[in-house]
């Protein structure tokens, strides 16, 4: 038996490889479980929001490398809960014009999925606390929420429109 069959026996798969061998055969898995539960719109829902929140989290991750932009405030984490709550607002407003039960089960995941994980409330508040230090009087994370909670109400009300708009062009 020749030396280079020891060198593959000997080799170990990397970290990398089977966490992207497992996350293929999960999104075939999700696709394949659309197929069987085509008549539940419940059950596609879920499936749907399983198959868009990946892609949230990608968005989130690249978004986050901005977040050094600005020693005091994370310029990534802005964006991405801006991103989110303009496509929430949006697509709510898409979801209130009454659309077909295909189109509904779609947008709702969208939201669930894509924006859900592209949003965490998680991160915001370690940010937050991150930037306030009563002790030296650093205060950075008060402007934080401020600036993020008063931008994503505009953000929102002004996507929220987004139907009206569409229907008057």
């Amino acid at each position: 038996v020749g030396g280079g069959q020891s060198l593959m026996l000997g080799k170990k798969p990397s970290v990398r490889a089977l966490f992207t061998a497992f996350f293929v055969l999960s999104m075939i898995s999700l696709m394949m479980s659309l197929i069987i539960w085509q008549e539940s719109p419940q059950q596609q829902m879920i499936v749907y929001s399983l198959l868009f929140s990946p892609l949230g989290v990608l968005t989130r991750w690249q978004l986050d490398k901005y977040n050094n932009v600005l020693a005091s405030f994370p310029l990534g984490t802005f964006s991405a809960n801006l991103l989110s709550c303009a496509l929430s607002g949006s697509l709510g407003s898409f979801i209130a014009g009454n659309p077909g039960s295909e189109e509904r089960v779609v947008l709702q995941s969208l939201i669930s999925g894509f924006a859900g994980t592209l949003s965490t409330l998680a991160t915001f508040i370690v940010q937050l606390s991150d930037r306030i230090d009563p002790i030296i009087l650093r205060y950075d994370g008060l402007v934080y929420a401020f600036v993020m909670i008063f931008w994503g109400i505009m953000v929102g009300f002004a996507s929220g429109q987004a139907k009206n708009w569409a229907d008057d062009l």
